[in-house]
């Protein structure tokens, strides 16, 4: 049996689990597969933004170094987006968006003085070994056969498509 390879976006090998908490009021001081402490590691994220749009955001994480997982809140990833786009394409804010992967420090900071394209970018970038979106249950009592119910994730209120205004 032929062994599939898996397709890949950056040219370097995956590195690091990835989770986004979608939860603006629950924090994760410990690891939500091990329970060990976390701590941080400030990575450029690799982002894609619907249409066209591929940006490296240098941001803080939440590491947990047993698990080799970043941790990334939703709501302030969206609130640096946000407050990025509104001056540089404010029509974009509210456009889906896919975090890829990490890429390298130095071809970030690079790019902070001359902006790369996707095709240089590409052979600094590594993918994620996986991606996961966290999902809480919630708390309270239940039945011992029945599962408690996940609690649904709050809608965005930054990261949203506004009115063009015109009637």
């Amino acid at each position: 049996m032929a062994k599939t390879k898996k397709q890949q976006f950056g040219d370097l090998p995956p590195q690091y689990n990835f989770s986004l908490n979608p939860y603006p009021d629950m924090r994760f001081s410990s690891c939500p597969d091990c329970g060990r402490k976390t701590g941080q590691r400030k990575r450029p994220l690799l982002i894609h933004i619907d249409p066209f749009h591929l940006i490296a955001l240098n941001y803080t994480c939440r590491y947990c170094h047993h698990c080799d997982m970043l941790i990334g809140h939703k709501d302030e990833l969206e609130h640096l987006l946000t407050n990025m786009f509104a001056q540089y394409d404010p029509p974009v804010i509210g456009n889906d968006y896919l975090i890829i992967g990490t890429v390298e420090k130095k071809a970030w900071q690079e790019g902070l003085t001359r902006p790369k394209s996707v095709a240089d970018m590409l052979p600094h970038a590594h993918d994620f070994k996986s991606y996961q979106e966290i999902r809480m249950t919630m708390g309270g009592w239940f039945h011992v056969s029945q599962e408690p119910p996940v609690m649904p994730p709050p809608p965005a209120t930054e990261w949203v498509k506004r009115g063009s205004g015109k009637k």
